[in-house]
């Protein structure tokens, strides 16, 4: 009865239509930070430029670098073709093979140093957000998953100061690394292979549903993320020990391609669970009876501090980062599928559409 209980301050209803209209503004907050603890610097290498984070987060600079994207390997895919796929000479030289080296390393430790972060610095502010409170209650959870802005909270205590920028920064930096993943399509045409439809929109996608997510601050962000940077973390490794020669198993490719697959399923559908939970939570002073339900539902008369019922979602920022996440992570899912019973379900693929960096690409 007492599980009971705790779980009856959650409630599962409908998402109200008015959070699917286009946003008006943008919400993010540039991630600016004290670096005066190990910790700090460990997860905060780097000051973050106020014209750079502007650049990055402006959606003419996104959307033409993915349009500029796009174009390069529509082109660089018909240069292979007139030249009968073969590789690029700089591909036969060691420098080349030194950058690939340094490539696929780099970025599985910087993956593993981002998930390592983002996790700890979500510790941090659960402890600093939950102080003094009993942690047993599922609503403390549920508030603390749907709002990024403390000052949104009406259950649990203010987060010591930059627990939240530190959440940002670690979201922002790994949206930006994104950008220079995109050489990961460059080595597969510079290898004369082609980059198929899956690698392009991939690499496309990715960042347009990072820049969306930070943008507007969802809260479902970090926890992809998360998921994000774990899987890559094993994938760079993977392509490490392949451009060092080291063999790996099938069976290792075939279960990254699952865990890849898995990933985007899992996050997509605890993505979508935030629109259809709600918590209960006491009101604000000023909030007036009979609120809407962006703001909650009131459950006491004459405007005193009562129970209301609040959606996980309560404004427009936060369910558009989900319809595009949607729009991207849907065919995706099928791309990636398609690949892996082409790769995997006993059919001998074209090389068109078999050699991908986003799972495990043939050696040659």
């Amino acid at each position: 009865m007492e599980v009971f209980k705790m779980f009856s301050s959650i409630e599962l209803t409908l998402p109200p239509l008015e959070i699917f209209k286009i946003p008006s503004k943008p919400l993010v907050r540039m991630p600016i930070m004290p670096r005066n603890t190990p910790t700090g610097k460990v997860f905060h290498p780097l000051e973050v430029n106020p014209r750079f984070f502007n650049l990055t987060m402006g959606s003419d600079f996104v959307f033409t670098f993915v349009a500029a994207y796009v174009s390069v390997v529509f082109l660089l895919n018909k240069f292979n073709d007139a030249r009968q796929y073969r590789p690029w000479s700089m591909t036969r030289t060691t420098a080349f093979k030194v950058f690939m080296i340094a490539h696929n390393s780099m970025l599985a430790l910087f993956s593993a140093w981002a998930i390592s972060g983002m996790i700890y610095n979500q510790l941090v502010h659960w402890y600093s957000a939950t102080s003094g409170l009993e942690r047993g209650d599922p609503s403390l959870v549920v508030e603390y998953l749907c709002n990024m802005d403390s000052k949104d909270y009406r259950i649990l205590t203010k987060p010591l100061l930059g627990s939240e920028e530190r959440i940002i920064y670690m979201y922002w930096i790994f949206y930006v690394s994104k950008f220079y993943e995109v050489v990961d399509t460059l080595i597969i045409l510079a290898r004369g292979k082609r980059s198929s439809t899956l690698q392009t929109f991939h690499h496309a996608g990715v960042i347009i549903i990072g820049w969306t997510g930070l943008r507007y601050e969802s809260p479902m962000a970090p926890p992809g993320a998360i998921l994000n940077a774990a899987v890559h973390t094993l994938m760079y490794f993977y392509f490490t020990l392949q451009t060092l020669g080291i063999s790996v198993s099938k069976r290792f490719k075939r279960a990254l391609t699952s865990i890849q697959i898995a990933q985007f399923i899992v996050g997509l559908g605890f993505a979508h669970f935030y629109l259809f939970v709600n918590y209960k939570a006491p009101m604000h002073k000023d909030q007036a009876p009979g609120a809407d339900l962006l703001h909650g539902s009131a459950q006491s008369p004459n405007g005193s501090n009562g129970i209301g019922t609040f959606p996980c979602l309560d404004n427009q920022g936060g369910a558009f980062p989900l319809v595009v996440a949607s729009s991207y992570l849907l065919p995706l899912i099928y791309l990636f599928v398609e690949f892996y019973i082409n790769s995997y379900g006993g059919k001998t693929a074209a090389p068109t559409t078999t050699i991908t960096r986003t799972t495990a690409p043939k050696t040659e």
